[in-house]
């Protein structure tokens, strides 16, 4: 008699394995917010952590320019690409990197939110964290740093 338990369980635990996949944001969006724009970045700390400073990294100057083809974001800042997605709940993810020419590497991160303007014209922002992860080649080696920082945009134009 245990074997209908059994099935029970593993029905059950089939069930929870499908749905943690989805990840803390849920579904990509099926009636997806018109996020696509441009975005002035404001960073909550715009000083940056003395070794990335000693590597010569910034924070992105932006814009922040995001295109949407369903719940799929490309996008790019300081000509850097992006690739990303928008989900049900209006948050979204935004990921890119490439090589540098001594060597090393950038690699960004966006997550964040978006919220949308008043129906009476008003325009959209987005918020959430942004992640850059650098290294740099030199004579001595590669070295790395990373700056995590809260931000904010307002929307400037949507195409």
């Amino acid at each position: 008699m245990t074997s209908g338990r059994f099935w029970l369980i593993a029905a059950t635990l089939t069930g929870t394995a499908l749905f943690a996949g989805c990840g803390e944001s849920g579904a990509p969006c099926t009636r997806c917010p018109p996020i696509q724009g441009r975005y002035p970045l404001e960073f909550a700390d715009e000083s940056v952590p003395a070794d990335c400073a000693a590597l010569g990294v910034a924070l992105p100057e932006g814009p922040l320019d995001i295109q949407r083809a369903g719940s799929q974001l490309t996008a790019s800042v300081d000509e850097l690409p992006l690739q990303g997605t928008v989900y049900q709940s209006f948050d979204f993810t935004l990921q890119g990197a490439q090589a540098a020419l001594d060597g090393g590497s950038t690699s960004l991160s966006f997550n964040g939110r978006y919220a949308p303007g008043n129906p009476d014209g008003g325009t959209g922002r987005i918020s959430g964290s942004f992640s850059g992860t650098y290294a740099r080649g030199s004579a001595q080696g590669t070295r790395r740093c990373s700056i995590n920082r809260t931000y904010t945009a307002t929307q400037q134009e949507r195409p």
